[in-house]
């Protein structure tokens, strides 16, 4: 839940070249808000909106509600193969996640230095504002929710329209993503 790094949450399911995707949150993905970190201004909206909008949110009393919601984003995190000893193994986590997502973004790093751009830096404003000016830059996860905390709850945090505590805005979309990330390189290239 720290606010200087981008979250990154777990779904699962989808079908490729659907719209929207189809994912769900995957029920054992972390969510929440911070003990620690307040709500970052960046984020104060949609926070504000999930907190006011969403159905089933767990007992007030057992989360912050103004601390900083996560995660910022989310990628698959099931059914992942990897190599142990020689052997295939399936794996899940948003251990797979986070990889993944992260390759996203490090290929719309590449691709602004090849326009002779900065990278991006620090994502989350980056994230949040592409979200506000177009949802479809994320692959929202309406479905689902991640499992509550060390037994105080039995359902943590359900998806919601926008931005969510199980999946923040859902899967990064690259091609839509590409083009965003150009537009910022450019408005900021005067001031390098």
């Amino acid at each position: 839940s720290s606010p200087y790094v981008t979250a990154v949450g777990g779904v699962t399911g989808g079908t490729q070249g659907q719209e929207p995707l189809g994912e769900s949150v995957w029920i054992d993905g972390g969510g929440g808000f911070s003990n620690y970190a307040p709500v970052q201004s960046y984020q104060t909206t949609p926070v504000q909106t999930y907190l006011s909008t969403a159905n089933g949110l767990p007992d007030k009393n057992k989360y912050n509600a103004t601390g900083r919601g996560f995660p910022d984003i989310a990628a698959q995190s099931v059914d992942f193969v990897i190599v142990v000893e020689g052997r295939d193994e399936g794996v899940s986590g948003t251990s797979c996640a986070s990889p993944s997502a992260g390759g996203i973004m490090g290929l719309l790093n590449d691709l602004r230095l090849a326009a002779g751009q900065k990278q991006l830096g620090f994502l989350n404003p980056f994230i949040y504002e592409t979200a506000a000016k177009d949802s479809s830059a994320f692959s929202d996860v309406t479905e689902g929710y991640n499992r509550g905390c060390a037994g105080a709850v039995t359902k943590g945090f359900p998806a919601a329209k926008a931005w969510d505590a199980g999946s923040g805005y859902g899967s990064p979309d690259y091609a839509k993503l590409s083009t965003y990330a150009l537009e910022a390189g450019k408005k900021t290239m005067k001031y390098v």
